[in-house]
């Protein structure tokens, strides 16, 4: 993680570190707090914010309002223990997902988190579905600020098939922009699978390398960011945007380990409103038996939807394999090699794989083609 902070205090202006996560079992409170390496955060000597992120709960009553208490003491906790590190948090947000109906008492407590973050900067994030609600605008309000978040996986199978709608995504902060209350716009930049139930509920999300026990007659979606739609959001918002939205904020930042994020390559070109650059080659490796690669020389992730075919003269097939997940198809002096059905491999910028081998009965040249594969899977 320090590695990833250490770039990205280059390319950022600064970074948010998720300091705790508060879940309810029952009556009782579950904390997460990942191990923040405070000394290292301080040699950076950027600016640095933290968040705590919250499950939802609603109600006015005493177990509603235990778990307030809780939560008012995570917060004295998190700011002490940046304060005694001595280093400087420039602003702390609350990340609560309310539901909507409850977005006036949610206005009352938080006036007393505010109370125990001031001086620093106080910002909530907010759910783009909250805009349609009359308590928001009061609700902003009590805050120094926001984070309108414009991506998120869908709660149901059907409702959509992208983390973020670029057209919704304006529209949004047009909306926002008309209460005059400024915001910053959270933009993604990961991948996630997502289980849903046979009645189309969402079970639960994977959002990292650890991928959860789904139920038997799980059905699993796969849920990207756009690259190139992320830039094109970027370009128009440099070009023209409501004087209310402050700033952009990546989620998340890019770390080796993270094998559903983009890398810095793809972010650096989207934060400056640029496409990235989208290129596979196709190359092969020994004279015989040949083993084939595709490898991406671009600069975001690509999903090998490809067909490569080998062609050769002056020699005759002996044998041929294609790795799991590959099909291979020979008839004559032509082997073609297909992505089967139902397997998706994205391939990251930089990155190469090998998808099978060819054996001649002599040494010959192979001449190799690669195209977009058109077929559908079914």
């Amino acid at each position: 993680m320090i590695d990833g902070l250490n770039v990205a205090q280059t390319h950022l202006s600064g970074v948010i570190l998720l300091a705790a996560e508060i879940d309810w079992r029952g009556t009782k409170a579950e904390v997460v707090r990942p191990e923040i390496d405070w000394k290292k955060i301080r040699s950076s000597g950027k600016p640095c914010s933290i968040a705590l992120r919250v499950a939802p709960f609603s109600g006015q009553n005493r177990e509603a309002d235990a778990r307030i208490q809780f939560i008012l003491e995570a917060t004295r906790s998190l700011l002490e223990e940046a304060h005694a590190a001595d280093v400087p948090i420039t602003e702390f947000e609350l990340d609560f997902d309310c539901g909507q109906e409850d977005l006036a008492n949610y206005a009352k407590w938080i006036r007393l988190v505010q109370s125990i973050v001031h001086p620093t900067r106080f910002v909530i994030t907010a759910l783009p579905v909250w805009l349609n609600q009359s308590a928001f605008s009061h609700l902003v309000r009590e805050a120094d600020g926001y984070v309108l978040q414009v991506h998120s996986v869908p709660t149901k199978n059907g409702e959509s098939m992208v983390l973020c709608d670029p057209r919704l995504a304006r529209g949004w902060v047009e909306r926002a922009a008309r209460l005059h209350v400024p915001f910053s716009v959270a933009l993604p930049t990961y991948r996630c699978s997502a289980g849903y139930d046979p009645n189309g509920k969402l079970l639960s999300v994977a959002m990292d390398s650890v991928q959860p026990a789904w139920p038997p007659g799980t059905h699993i979606l796969e849920f990207s960011a756009d690259a190139d739609e992320m830039a094109t959001l970027v370009k128009q918002w440099k070009q023209s945007r409501p004087v209310e939205l402050r700033e952009l904020i990546w989620y998340r930042v890019p770390v080796a380990t993270d094998i559903r994020n983009w890398q810095w390559k793809t972010l650096s070109a989207v934060m400056s409103g640029q496409k990235p650059l989208h290129r596979l080659e196709v190359s092969h490796e020994g004279e015989n038996p040949c083993d084939i690669a595709i490898a991406n020389t671009g600069e975001a992730d690509e999903p090998l939807d490809t067909v490569v075919t080998a062609n050769w003269e002056g020699a005759a097939f002996v044998a041929a394999d294609a790795l799991p997940g590959w099909s291979v198809e020979v008839e004559k002096n032509r082997a073609v090699f297909r992505r089967m059905p139902g397997h998706r491999p994205i391939l990251p910028p930089g990155a190469s794989r090998k998808i099978g081998w060819i054996r001649y009965s002599q040494f010959t040249t192979v001449q190799l083609e690669l195209a977009r594969k058109v077929e559908t899977d079914r």
